[in-house]
């Protein structure tokens, strides 16, 4: 009180202006610190109005901007701060004074006026801490707007240049505008000393840090913010992302963005296979979303990353009881075949697969899902069942998943005599995954089904899309499967009496499967075909080689004897020649 009332006498005094410059800024710091905020501000005000020139003027400009607020005008205190870096644009405390006004401009809900005054900050004093804090704010502010990509620029950068210190600064503005006091702490700073860059991946995980270790002034948007950084440099998925989403929802359940964010993450971690990223993310979203915030699907998402962590009887329980629930029962059920499958329970799991089909036919499902209970109902011999999930799985997967599927449906089909139909489903299966094992098989049927119908040219076609394009020089995609072809078309050969080129076949049926059981059988054809077109002798050569592998099954061995019989020579135990010098050379 007497420093206030000396002050005073002094300024009302004839004394050098200097001199009494400063006993009004004494006199308004003494009053301010009694709290008596209306007497501090028409000192501030005096000594900012008559001596500008002064170096105390533009402190005092600036505390006439807390006098104001701490009296409650708010609008008073934005504008004299506004007038305070409009008078002094050089001075150290000029940006202070305007992240001060644009922060109140924010809270006051002029986003416009408070965005104007953070362009200004980064225009004007780039190399200015405060510029950190103003990106940060304006960052906020993008995400107000929706405008997800401004607000990563301005918050990548406060990374890489600011660092955690925009994170402090700005909350010591905040706690300064609200608790009386505070604002001591808010030293101006030159604007030339710049920022230690931190840059990469550990600047983003400092810069983390302090917000995931404590609560600070409108960090909602902060934490937003962050989440969409981290998610473009390391993607939605990352570690990191969650425990910043994670946080969001847990401090500001009531933020609109903050239930879909973690969504997303744990979205991202289990479609990744990171299923214990995710299974944190769905256990913060079921424990502190409120139920109707929660995205659609959220508990089955949530049992299923219960099971792919291993706590298989939790699973269980979400899973049954999702699956009384109508909007999320496909899923559910899904889930629950799976979990059957993995514990052995394979007969409940077609039942679930049934209920399934047979309450939601439309339901989306994976071709893993559709595979497995067809496979499931051939296990249980219930084949003729298959063929709508077949034919769903061709209608929702592609290549070998698709030609599977194909392939098993034209399978039953012929099993069944409808042999016409088959043949659309085995070249089905060739088309969708040409190349590929079951476009192999599928042509090997329908080679048989046109067989079957007598379209023998067209099966031998098919054939012959199994051999290589020059015999004898391309090796076989697979020789099991072109000896097969082979074998097959020699066979309708020799049946049209063409058993010259019937021989051809088994011989290259011979030559692609050499040391596999399937050779023995070709070689029998050949003896037919040398029998049928009078080459006698190298018939018997074929035969003493079957005979003396000892390998050959004795009903081959019968096959070769029987041709060589009705041939009219030899006695079928010992037949005549010389050794293999007769054989076509591709069978030596």
């Amino acid at each position: 009180m007497s420093a206030l009332r000396y002050a005073d006498e002094i300024a009302q005094a004839n004394v050098p202006r200097t001199i009494r410059a400063t006993a009004l800024l004494v006199a308004g710091d003494a009053s301010y610190g009694m709290q008596s905020y209306g007497v501090a501000a028409a000192r501030y005000g005096e000594l900012q109005s008559r001596y500008r020139d002064m170096p105390e003027s533009s402190r005092a400009a600036l505390g006439v901007g807390w006098a104001e607020l701490r009296q409650g005008h708010r609008d008073h205190a934005r504008a004299a701060w506004t007038v305070a870096a409009n008078t002094f644009p050089a001075d150290a405390r000029a940006p202070l004074a305007l992240i001060l006004a644009a922060e109140l401009a924010s809270r006051s809900g002029d986003a416009a006026e408070s965005r104007q005054l953070l362009d200004r900050i980064i225009r004007q004093y780039p190399s200015s801490p405060y510029s950190g804090v103003a990106r940060l704010a304006r960052s906020g502010l993008a995400l107000r707007r929706q405008q997800e990509d401004e607000a990563i620029r301005d918050l990548e950068e406060v990374v890489r240049v600011n660092g955690p210190s925009a994170v402090e600064e700005r909350r010591k503005i905040g706690l300064a505008l609200t608790t009386p006091g505070a604002e001591v702490r808010l030293e101006p700073v030159p604007t030339g000393n710049g920022a230690r860059p931190h840059e990469g991946e550990a600047g983003l995980d400092r810069f983390a840090t302090i917000l995931l270790n404590g609560r600070h002034e409108q960090i909602p948007y902060t934490l937003h913010g962050l989440v969409l950084l981290t998610a473009e440099d390391r993607g939605w998925a990352d570690v990191l992302a969650g425990r910043l989403a994670s946080r969001l929802v847990e401090d500001f359940p009531s933020y609109p963005p903050a239930p879909p964010l973690l969504t997303r993450v744990a979205a991202a971690a289990a479609a990744s296979g990171q299923w214990p990223v995710a299974r944190r993310a769905y256990e913060t979203l079921l424990a502190r979303t409120p139920t109707a915030a929660l995205p659609s699907g959220a508990r089955v998402a949530f049992g299923e990353a219960l099971f792919r962590t291993g706590e298989i009887a939790q699973a269980r329980a979400v899973a049954e009881s999702a699956a009384g629930t109508p909007a999320e029962a496909p899923r559910a059920l899904l889930l629950l075949a799976e979990i059957h499958e993995a514990a052995g329970e394979r007969r409940a799991a077609l039942t679930v697969y049934d209920r399934l089909l047979r309450e939601y036919p439309r339901a989306d499902r994976s071709p893993r899902s559709l595979l497995t209970h067809a496979r499931l109902l051939e296990e249980y011999g219930q084949a003729g069942r298959t063929a709508p999930v077949l034919r769903r799985l061709v209608e929702v997967s592609g290549g070998e998943a698709a030609a599977e599927g194909a392939y098993r449906l034209a399978q039953s089909l012929r099993a069944e005599g409808q042999h016409a139909a088959s043949v659309e489903w085995y070249l089905t299966a060739a088309y969708v995954a040409d190349g590929s094992r079951w476009a192999r098989m599928a042509l090997l049927g329908a080679g048989s089904a046109l067989t079957a119908l007598g379209e023998t040219k067209e099966a031998l076609a098919v054939y012959r899309k199994l051999l290589p394009a020059r015999p004898g020089v391309d090796p076989p995609a697979e020789r099991e499967a072109s000896g097969e072809a082979s074998y097959r078309a020699g066979e309708i050969l020799s049946s049209a009496g063409l058993h010259e080129e019937a021989l051809d076949m088994f011989v290259a049926s011979a030559h692609f499967t050499a040391g596999l059981p399937a050779e023995r059988r070709a070689l029998v054809g050949a003896v037919r075909c040398l029998v049928a077109t009078g080459d006698r002798a190298s018939a018997e050569a074929i035969y003493r080689r079957l005979l003396s592998s000892g390998a050959t099954e004795p009903d081959l061995l019968a096959q070769a004897r029987t041709a060589l019989r009705a041939g009219g020579h030899g006695n079928g135990s010992s037949p005549p020649g010389n050794g293999e010098s007769a054989l076509p050379k591709a069978t030596r």
